[in-house]
């Protein structure tokens, strides 16, 4: 046996340092990101119109422009930080949304328009960025902030309290449509025509 390691032990060396080096990076392994907030939050939180910020209102705020490199580059509000969709979760943008929270100062997204933002702002809030907000409106293609008519006058349609409150108006649509009868359907043959036409 031991002329066996004598005679390998460059090799032995070399698979102990490599099983260190395994062992190490699985103990230093980067932190995953955790949601933090469950589904019904999210959701009174999307509904929340104090998460929406005026553009009377961004005065002091940090501006966050999810657009484009291109379109930011085309023209952008002068203390706007350009953080495109696609680099939302990349290790600068997580370490400016860090710097943020951690001195306090509210950061506003905004887009073309406030459905584009809406989606990454929920995913930094279920981050746990709770000093982001979304600007009513967004960006025209001339560089003037917009603010849709809409933004502050639309109310949910779908009333999910009522259905906790009240389960059986769950169960009294679902049975509505379980009582149609089901007809079959007899597909109907063309005749085929013989020629002519493209």
């Amino acid at each position: 046996m031991n002329r066996f390691i004598e005679s390998n032990k460059p090799w032995l060396s070399l698979l102990g340092l490599a099983v260190i080096i395994v062992f190490l990076a699985f103990i230093f392994r980067p932190k995953p990101l955790e949601y933090q907030l469950g589904a019904d939050q999210a959701f009174k939180l999307m509904n929340d119109q104090s998460m929406l910020v005026a553009v009377k209102d961004i005065g002091g705020k940090q501006l966050i422009d999810i657009r484009t490199s291109e379109l930011f580059a085309q023209g952008h509000p002068e203390n706007a930080i350009n953080i495109p969709l696609r680099n939302l979760l990349d290790d600068e943008a997580i370490e400016v949304y860090d710097q943020l929270l951690n001195n306090g100062k509210e950061a506003v997204l905004y887009g073309s328009d406030e459905l584009q933002a809406t989606a990454p702002w929920l995913l930094l809030q279920q981050l746990g960025y709770k000093n982001l907000k979304i600007l009513k409106g967004g960006l025209t293609p001339s560089v003037e902030f917009k603010e849709t008519a809409l933004s502050s006058t639309e109310k949910m349609v779908l009333d999910t309290a009522a259905i906790r409150i009240k389960p059986a108006l769950a169960i009294v649509s679902e049975t509505k449509s379980e009582n149609k009868k089901s007809q079959a359907i007899i597909p109907v043959k063309k005749k085929t025509s013989s020629g002519g036409g493209c």
